[in-house]
C-alpha cells in the first residue's frame, strides 16, 4: 500500500471530446449553407429561395432554417411553397414570421 498526496484536479471529470456523428455534421453544414445564404438579405427587396432536393425533407429543413432564424437572424420571414423555402427580411405573402408594425 501507498499513502500519497493528493490533488484536487486529479478528482475532476476528464472531458472526453467525441467525434460528431455523419448525422450531426450533415446538420451543422446545413446550417452553416442557411447562414451563408442570409448573409445575402441586405435590404427588404431581397428574397433567397432555398431549393430542396429530392432526398431533402420539408420537415428537417423547415426546422433548419427556424433553428437558424432564432440564433442569427430574428428579422427573417419564411414562406414555404412546395419543396422551396422563401427568406426575406420583408413581410412575404402568405408567409408566417413578424407581424408589420402598427401605425
Amino acid at each position: 500500500m501507498r499513502i500519497r498526496a493528493a490533488k484536487l484536479e486529479e478528482l475532476a471529470p476528464k472531458v472526453r471530446e467525441r467525434a460528431l456523428s455523419p448525422r450531426q455534421l450533415a446538420a451543422l453544414q446545413r446550417e452553416e449553407e442557411i447562414r451563408k445564404a442570409f448573409a445575402r438579405l441586405r435590404s427588404d427587396e431581397d428574397i433567397v429561395a432555398i431549393e430542396l432536393d429530392p432526398a431533402d425533407k420539408v420537415p428537417t429543413m423547415r426546422a433548419a432554417v427556424k433553428r437558424v432564424i432564432a440564433a442569427h437572424r430574428p428579422d427573417v420571414n419564411m414562406a414555404i411553397r412546395g419543396r422551396t423555402i422563401y427568406v426575406s427580411t420583408a413581410q412575404l405573402p402568405g408567409g408566417r414570421g413578424r407581424k408589420p408594425k402598427a401605425g
